[in-house]
């Protein structure tokens, strides 16, 4: 009888030895599942900001593109002389009968066509310069989020 309260005593250690066992692997287990979870939450982020981000390049192309059509357009309107530009003139144009009769009018004087081409061409730069940045900073505030 005493070899069998033995066994019985030993049997009871060797099962409460694997119990604690296998409560340390599910502990382990548990924090594995965390991790992955934290882990396919990170990655889901990822993918939602490349979308996004993909989304405002097409956009920032897509107005890039129709300005520089419309830039273009407006660059060889000026070449041809279908467009002119001028700018307001205080002395040039006193004695013109046209600006004299009239008591509000403003007298303009027309740029020459080369001088308005490039005066166009640097106002489509400095146009283009405003998308750059405003594409940039539409980037940054995507892809960098502050943590508030």
């Amino acid at each position: 009888m005493n070899y069998l309260i033995a066994a019985l005593v030993a049997c009871g250690v060797i099962i409460y030895a694997g119990w604690q066992k296998i409560e340390a692997q599910s502990v382990v287990l548990d924090q594995a599942a965390k991790q992955i979870s934290t882990l396919e939450a990170a990655a889901e982020s990822r993918r939602n900001t490349i979308r996004l981000l993909a989304d405002l390049d097409t956009q920032h192309t897509q107005e890039r593109e129709r300005a520089n059509q419309t830039n273009a357009s407006l660059r060889a309107d000026v070449a041809a002389g279908q467009r002119r530009l001028s700018v307001l003139a205080t002395s040039c144009c006193a004695g013109s009968g046209a600006a004299a009769g009239v008591g509000h009018a403003e007298a303009r004087a027309e740029l020459d066509p080369a001088a308005a081409e490039r005066i166009v061409a640097i106002a489509n730069d400095g146009d283009d310069a405003i998308r750059q940045l405003t594409a940039l900073q539409d980037w940054v505030s995507k892809a960098c989020p502050i943590a508030q």
